[in-house]
């Protein structure tokens, strides 16, 4: 396995954890911010999902294959699944860590796919990365 399929494993199996944490928050957040993130929270997973669609495809692309199956994603995965609900703030400081960790995961795919000339992924990875540092930087606002 090469090092850019490697980086789009990891962060396939991340995101899938992410993209379920959010839809778990937008069932349950509640408080005076309750319109606002749950709105917020269905945009995220929304976007999310898209995003690990083209993962796995971009994984097809390069000749490699995307993880299948749920007990694969949860024994590579590093982002933490929430087994109870949380307070609306405690909602956005955890996807807004997340968020955090997967910008850092694909900037390190970005990286691994210059150095492999694999300018399909860079493309792709690069698009996600200004779409989620443009929701890091909005979400991290909320918190102040």
């Amino acid at each position: 396995m090469n090092q850019t399929h490697e980086r789009l494993t990891q962060l396939q199996a991340d995101a899938t954890v992410f993209y379920h944490k959010a839809r778990a928050f937008h069932w349950t957040v509640t408080g005076e911010r309750f319109f606002s993130l749950h709105e917020q929270f269905e945009a995220i997973y929304t976007r999310w999902a898209e995003h690990i669609d083209a993962l796995a495809e971009q994984m097809v692309i390069n000749g490699g294959k995307p993880l299948l199956s749920l007990t694969a994603v949860a024994k590579r995965a590093r982002i933490e699944e929430v087994e109870e609900a949380l307070d609306a703030r405690a909602m956005v400081e955890t996807i807004v860590g997340d968020l955090s960790r997967l910008v850092e995961a694909i900037n390190d795919g970005v990286r691994a796919a210059e150095k492999e000339d694999n300018r399909g992924t860079v493309n792709l990875l690069e698009g996600i990365r200004d779409q989620e540092r443009k929701a890091l930087w909005m979400l991290s606002a909320l918190l102040k």
